[in-house]
């Protein structure tokens, strides 16, 4: 409770609107409400912002004092890269090849479309992996990831994998 009192209104309300993404998320999703189901991964990158307001401004607060604040730098630092590593993520799943594949294959899925109606958007999130190699026959490699598809009827989370061989472009090899 004292550490509540003594950190700084911003920083509070950063850390409270995270907290009030994450339970919605997980509410959304039991009720089902179809609106913004990305509060739940975004919630993520809320609270880690939330981390380095406070870890900022207990740095200002000891600075000041004369004090050493080194854990709190390398905390900052470590939330930073924590940030940049979530948002590389993000660009590199929603750039890939891997992801295109996977998203026509949803798109043309009648049993997909039959229980979510027209699938309007399909986002991919921080969640699974993308390896590939490059050597002298080509480029290989295999995909694991989870999207969140958004139909006219609902919305609904789901893994999907990918592989690609030398000579041949992605393809989506199973669905969960």
């Amino acid at each position: 409770m004292e550490l509540l009192k003594r950190i700084n209104l911003i920083s509070k309300l950063t850390l409270l609107t995270a907290l009030i993404m994450f339970i919605y998320g997980i509410i959304c999703r039991i009720i089902p409400i179809y609106f913004f189901w990305e509060s739940l991964y975004l919630s993520a990158i809320v609270f880690l912002i939330g981390v380095f307001f406070v870890l900022n401004f207990e740095s200002k607060k000891i600075q000041s004092e004369s004090k050493s604040n080194i854990v709190l730098i390398i905390g900052k630092a470590f939330t930073i890269l924590s940030i940049i590593m979530f948002v590389l993520i993000n660009i590199l799943f929603n750039n890939s090849d891997a992801l295109k594949t996977i998203e026509n294959h949803v798109k043309n899925n009648t049993e997909l479309t039959n229980e979510l109606g027209q699938i309007n958007s399909v986002i991919a999130l921080p969640i699974g992996s993308i390896n590939s190699k490059m050597d002298s026959r080509g480029k290989s490699g295999n995909a694991t990831l989870t999207l969140l598809l958004k139909g006219d009827k609902k919305y609904k989370e789901m893994m999907f994998s990918a592989q690609k061989d030398f000579d041949s472009d992605w393809k989506t090899i199973e669905k969960n």
